[in-house]
């Protein structure tokens, strides 16, 4: 059984420094909650990460076109200097972000007991690389087992980031099994790939397909470790 570990909302609570950017900066200019516009702005940012991918837009100006979509989707308009100083109080509370205490737990478990892991997340080395540090992610994963779309060249849900990490890993799809927060980035994109997935369904967002094609979804983030545990017996 080999683990493969999302960050974003995962790890830690992403829209923590995104909720302390918008009371500061946008609260008072919508009526929209600040849950509906993070939810939009993940849609955004994977349309985004994508284009600026394929070189459709310059890095530099990610973020803005990012909050600009996202706020017009929800029917305000936001500007130039309003997203940069949205951005500014957003990347600073990202230097204060902390795991999850669920997931600290997770990962001493999984040191202790020597069970093989990895991190796969989607982003650019510069922002994720920050997030990493800032997260202590090297108490639990050394630098060749954490894999960033942006060094890889495929982003997920494309199968083919996965099986790079399955590649580097010398792993099986079958013992593969990836833990995530979005089911269209990591739930579909694992399955395509071939290996297990545990959706980490903690914002109760709907299944967009009639069936899930998570082999676990979990709505209580208390209850991976346990999960985990179960895995592994049944695997041993």
């Amino acid at each position: 059984m080999f683990l493969v570990f999302d960050v974003d909302d995962t790890m830690y609570d992403l829209m923590w420094p995104f909720q302390m950017a918008f009371e500061n900066i946008l609260a008072e200019k919508t009526t929209v909650s600040c849950e509906e516009l993070f939810r939009q702005s993940r849609i955004c940012s994977d349309i985004v990460l994508e284009k600026e991918k394929q070189g459709l837009i310059p890095s530099e100006e990610a973020f803005f076109r990012r909050m600009q979509m996202t706020c017009e989707a929800k029917g305000f308009a936001i500007t130039r200097e309003e997203s940069e100083a949205f951005e500014r109080e957003y990347r600073d509370c990202q230097t204060k972000i902390r795991l999850f205490d669920y997931m600290k737990e997770v990962l001493d478990y999984c040191r202790e007991h020597q069970i093989p892991r990895a991190v796969l997340t989607n982003g650019s080395r510069k922002s994720q690389g920050r997030k990493l540090e800032v997260l202590q992610l090297e108490r639990w994963f050394d630098d060749e087992n954490v894999f960033i779309s942006g060094e890889v060249g495929y982003h997920k849900p494309d199968v083919r980031v996965f099986q790079h990490v399955q590649e580097k890993m010398a792993i099986q799809s079958e013992d593969a099994w990836y833990i995530g927060d979005t089911y269209e980035n990591d739930i579909v994109g694992a399955h395509q790939a071939g290996w297990h997935s545990i959706w980490l369904n903690h914002r109760n967002r709907p299944c967009p397909d009639v069936r899930s094609l998570a082999d676990i979804e979990l709505k209580n983030k208390e209850e991976l470790l346990p999960t985990i545990q179960r895995l592994i017996r049944k695997a041993d």
